[in-house]
Parts: structure tokens; sequence; C-alpha cells
């Protein structure tokens, strides 16, 4: 199917979803769509061969990948304008999602050319749904630059988002990245790692930091392996726009009118959206006025 204001004379480019573990998490019309096409173009062909050898599927391949993008991108355009499909799939999950596919998606809308995405399996999507951290939406970053300075500077401006944090890291680096991360937010900060999503050691649990760090420790050979997909929640403290002696003033306040200072605290953390762990020792002084 074309859209209207395609030319219909080239042929459709399919982005095509396809498992991310489970070989059985593959679409009846993705199945469909890389029978019929008249290419696919994949990341790593003998990786795909054992996805479409699995469900009979017998077109033919070609590599697509980071070093061959640019110049495999003009033969698979000048192939789609003589009017064939071509169907373009990554190793795991939805092309383009920290994979290659993008400059050739550019172009053959420029060349009005049909793009068609045939939906299926996406880690980032299936973390968010499993963390129970979706409700007020979420912004997913790919994964975190090697550099260290470029990544305490996005974790440190986590704790300002009001949306959920996701990103990819790779094993050698999360024992780094929950280092980083704690030494940012307190100890009790919760997060949650999925890993392996759809594979048989799938792993997605929430724990504080420490907790993971403690985890982790514990037999990590085994644990650090496969994918991780970090999801740090929205911050629940919003009181950026309240300087620090504004909290302790209404506190005063409070005690003034002879209301406790662990209640004078429950009040201040609803008024300021500040979590109660967060400040109790910092003003602990006021307690006995």
């Amino acid at each position: 199917m074309h859209n209207s204001n395609k030319n219909i004379e080239f042929g459709t480019l399919y982005v095509v979803a396809t498992p991310i573990g489970n070989i059985n998490d593959i679409s009846f019309r993705a199945v469909e769509i890389l029978s019929k096409v008249t290419l696919i173009a994949t990341e790593d062909t003998r990786h795909s061969k054992k996805l479409l050898n699995a469900y009979g599927i017998k077109t033919r391949q070609v590599s697509y990948h980071k070093f061959n993008e640019l110049e495999r991108c003009d033969y698979l355009i000048k192939l789609l304008k003589k009017g064939d499909d071509i169907a373009i799939i990554s190793d795991a999950g939805t092309p383009c999602i920290s994979d290659p596919g993008d400059v050739i998606i550019s172009q053959a809308h420029k060349e009005n050319i049909c793009i068609t995405p045939i939906p299926g399996a996406s880690s980032v999507i299936s973390a968010i749904c499993a963390s129970g951290y979706a409700a007020n939406g979420f912004k997913f970053i790919g994964f975190l630059p090697k550099k260290i300075s470029q990544k305490k500077e996005i974790l440190k401006n986590s704790t300002k988002n009001d949306c959920a944090l996701i990103f990819f890291e790779s094993p050698n680096r999360v024992i780094s990245t929950l280092t980083e991360l704690r030494n940012i937010y307190n100890n009790n900060k919760e997060l949650c790692i999925a890993k392996e999503i759809s594979k048989i050691y799938e792993d997605i649990k929430i724990k504080k930091i420490d907790d993971w760090l403690n985890y982790f420790e514990k037999d990590n050979k085994e644990k650090l392996k496969g994918e991780f997909v970090f999801i740090i929640p929205a911050s629940e403290n919003n009181n950026e726009d309240y300087s620090e002696n504004e909290i302790e003033e209404f506190i005063k306040f409070l005690i003034d009118y002879k209301i406790s200072y662990s209640t004078a605290l429950k009040i201040v953390c609803k008024r300021f959206k500040i979590n109660k762990n967060d400040i109790y020792k910092k003003y602990i002084h006021l307690a006995n006025k």
C-alpha cells in the first residue's frame, strides 16, 4: 500500500521489526513482508539467516550496517526507484533504534519513496511497560556516551526530569554507571534495570542503587552479561524553584504553631514535592525548637 503523495511506480521500503530474544516474537505480517520483498537489507546476514530459515523465508539478503550505510544506501535507493520492494531489518528489534536505518529512510523520503513500518518487538517499549514508570511519559537517549564527562552530565540532569529516562548500557559499564548514579542521587533512589528481555535469562527488577551494586558484585560474571536497559523514574524532587532558606522558614513557621518536626516535614514534603529521606537530617536542628 502506497501513501497517496508517494510515487506509485517506485517500490516500498519496509522497516520491519524482528525478535529481540524469543524467536516467536515476530508478527505474521512481518513474515509475509520478508517473504515477498525483492531484497532484505540487514546488519549481519549470517545472524539474520537463522531467523529467515526458521520461517522458511528464501528472500535474498544484502548487508546494511553502520560501516557501509552511506554507499549501500545509493544502491538500495536505485532498486526502489526501479520498482523493487525492499525490507530493512536490524539484528534484533526495531531498526533505527540505536541501529542503522535513518540514512536510507531519510533519503527515501526525499526521493518520494513510500516507507511502511511493520511494528514489532522493541526493548525500549518492552522495558518501559514492565517498569511501572510509563505513566508520566519517558525520554529515550540510546546508549550513554563513553566519555565520562558527557555521561555524568546526562545522569546529573536526570534529577530534573519530569518523565522517566531510558538508556542502553553495555555490561562492562553497568557498575560504573551505577556508581555515578549513587554519587548523584542518595542511596534510596530506586531504578529499574531490564536485562535480556524475552530471552531465557530475562531479568527485570526495581532496586535501590546500593542494592543493585551489591546484587552485581555477587557472581557478577554471570549477571553482567547480555543487554541492559536502565530506566530512571521521573524525579520526585521538583523543588528547584524554592531555596533552602524558604524551606527552612516554612518548617520554622509550622513548628512555631506547635506542629511536631515529623509532621512538619510531611507537610513540607507535600508542599514542595520533596522526598522526606532527602531532608530529614538536613533540618533536624529545628526539631529542638
